[in-house]
């Protein structure tokens, strides 16, 4: 049986007949010069919306589907349309209303969860996105969609699961993969991540984006050479892909390879890449050589646009060392401004809130209370170096590096491990010696997951805010050794809100200047109530001796630690040579000779430090230093 093709009306043909030649223009002309004649007409008005919406001109569509949808009131097509080209041309408020009562139509519930996302309603696009799937689960869109509102509420675990069931419906849309690996990066899945990358490396087309994006999960899995071999391979498949050349150029800044990162400049230069992106990785390579003035003027020509947060960090560190505490400040608040911004906080109580809620728990009847534990202690207990971030820890773990008998962990979360297990601190009470031997195990087992230590070694674990799980070390550790890394408080928390931390739940404390002083309140008020009332073995090293004279700051220390003297100790340039990454915001400065210009930095700062000063003053006090 043979079908008879539809044909357009006929008031539709000279319009379309600009279309087939290309003339847009001539079309929509047409189109209106059609309407003219036939004001009311359905099919014109939907081809006159749709031809504006093709040109990117959607206020105008939505003017020709406002007209449809008043004829057609109950045409859902026509609802659609308008909601769709009234949220294009920025009428979000329009928009949401049109979908409000769209209970029926997936499509049109879909659309408000996109509106009220883009109103920063994130609650209510939940929602609408939730009320779509419950009548169309099978919606694909809907899932992803409803995944990247989560992640923006901070719900990365219900944003990783929504995308999981997007990718399980249509698992041919590589964009979704691309959603889901940057959730399982925010989330610190970083195994998980590397995993799905590399296997949709291995099935989906190449692609410069996929690359770089496989770099950016190697690289977070520590996997440092593969990270680099994506990246190239980034730039193979498109030589003047720039984001390639941005994550390189920061890769290797992170590994000291300046003279790598100068030559990769010089390959942009030789492909005609001169831009201001290119400028960008040039400032990079400038500042590392001290040369600040032409850093200046690269990072200040390098548009907003690229890596908002890294351009303010590179602008903030430049104007530091010239002088311009003021532009620095500013620029330094502009990246934590973007950090913030990029990695919304989680649900529920901030890090500060937790560890203040944990320290009221530390009075001397509840530790009375606690069951006794004794543990196995087969294996020695691990050597800790804790602090608050920014005082001195990776520093001393990089000379301690240099003594053989000592394996040294650089911030790998294996304690965190144990403290998963337990949950909370209410948990430490009860434990009996079983229990507690058990966690002691545990540890060690996680410890072999990452960072197995040769046969005798003592293990080194440097973890600065484990200071706030001083109690958890002291119940499943009692024979560990605590070593407490001591700043200025003022020089530490200036610092930490200088940093550009990866914003972790614990590093989203230090995006602003107050919140930074506060939780360092919190953090040395619970360390002082689990020291009063705990037997910890500590010994204090303070960072303005150590840059002053560290032979005479870490020979205390070593006897403390029950190690004979080894002047190789003293090497720091040697030790931070020989490793391949340094995981913390100071891998540039630890390269350097030990320095003392960052003693007393605060002082430079002091105007915008006045307000937090009333917070941090007992603390400079108690610490014997000066306000």
């Amino acid at each position: 049986m043979s079908t008879v093709p539809v044909q357009p009306p006929e008031a539709l043909l000279p319009a379309l007949a600009c279309l087939r030649r290309g003339d847009m223009a001539g079309a929509r002309s047409a189109a209106d010069a059609a309407l003219s004649a036939e004001p009311d007409s359905r099919e014109l008005l939907e081809f006159s919306g749709l031809l504006a919406i093709q040109a990117g001109d959607a206020a105008a569509a939505a003017g020709y589907f406002r007209r449809l949808n008043s004829i057609s009131p109950a045409d859902p097509a026509a609802r659609l349309n308008l909601a769709n080209a009234l949220a294009a041309a920025g009428d979000l408020d329009e928009a949401g209303s049109l979908c409000e009562d769209a209970e029926g139509d997936p499509r049109l519930l879909r659309l408000l969860g996109y509106v009220r996302h883009r109103q920063d309603r994130l609650d209510e696009a939940i929602a609408a996105y939730d009320r779509a799937i419950a009548i169309d689960p099978a919606d694909f869109e809907a899932w992803n969609n409803l995944g990247n509102v989560r992640a923006a509420a901070g719900d990365l675990s219900g944003a990783i699961a929504a995308v999981q069931k997007a990718i399980e419906l249509r698992p041919d849309v590589p964009q979704m993969y691309l959603n889901l690996s940057d959730m399982l990066g925010r989330a610190e899945l970083h195994e998980s991540r590397q995993a799905l990358m590399r296997t949709l490396a291995e099935t989906a087309p190449p692609d410069p984006v996929l690359f770089t994006e496989l770099g950016l999960a190697e690289v977070a899995a520590r996997d440092f050479a593969s990270g680099e071999r994506a990246f190239r391979e980034a730039l193979r498949l498109d030589p003047r892909h720039t984001a390639a050349y941005l994550e390189l150029g920061l890769l290797l800044d992170s590994l000291n390879r300046i003279d790598a990162l100068e030559s990769l400049v010089a390959e942009a230069g030789r492909r005609g890449l001169d831009g201001a992106e290119i400028g960008f990785i040039k400032a990079w390579a400038l500042r590392r050589r001290g040369r600040f003035a032409e850093a200046q003027a690269l990072a200040d020509a390098t548009p907003a646009t690229v890596n908002p947060r890294r351009r303010a960090q590179l602008q903030a560190e430049i104007r530091d060392r010239l002088g311009d505490t003021d532009g620095a400040f500013r620029a330094y608040a502009e990246m934590n401004r973007a950090g913030a911004e990029a990695t919304p906080p989680p649900p529920g109580p901030s890090y500060r809130e937790s560890v203040a809620a944990e320290a009221r728990m530390l009075t001397a009847d509840w530790v009375a209370s606690w069951n006794p534990a004794d543990v196995d202690r087969n294996r020695p207990a691990p050597i800790f170096i804790i602090g608050f971030p920014r005082s001195g820890t990776t520093l001393l773990d990089t000379l301690l590096m240099n003594l053989p008998q000592l394996h040294v962990l650089e911030e790998m979360p294996v304690l965190r491990t144990v403290w998963a297990e337990v949950g909370e601190i209410e948990r430490l009470a009860g434990l009996d010696g079983g229990e507690a031997s058990r966690l002691r195990a545990r540890y060690f087992e996680a410890l072999e997951e990452v960072s197995p230590a040769q046969p005798g070694q003592i293990v080194v674990d440097k973890y600065p805010l484990s200071m706030a799980r001083a109690p958890l070390i002291h119940r499943i550790f009692p024979d560990a050794k605590l070593v407490l890394c001591e700043r200025h408080p003022c020089d530490a928390v200036l610092s930490c809100f200088m940093a550009n931390f990866d914003l972790n739940y614990a590093m989203r404390s230090f995006v602003d200047l107050e919140e930074a002083a506060r939780t360092y309140d919190a953090v040395f008020d619970h360390w002082t109530r689990a020291r009063t009332l705990l037997p910890l073995a500590v010994h204090e090293v303070r960072y303005e001796r150590l840059v002053e004279d560290a032979e005479a700051e870490l020979r205390p220390l070593l006897d403390f630690l029950g190690l004979p003297w080894d002047a190789a100790v003293l090497d720091n340039e040697g030790a931070a040579a020989r490793r391949d990454h340094i995981r913390t915001a100071s891998y540039a400065q630890v390269t350097e000779p030990i320095y003392q210009r960052s003693v007393g930095r605060w002082q430079s700062y002091r105007q915008q430090m006045e307000p937090v000063l009333p917070l941090l003053a007992p603390w400079v006090e108690r610490m014997g230093y000066e306000i």
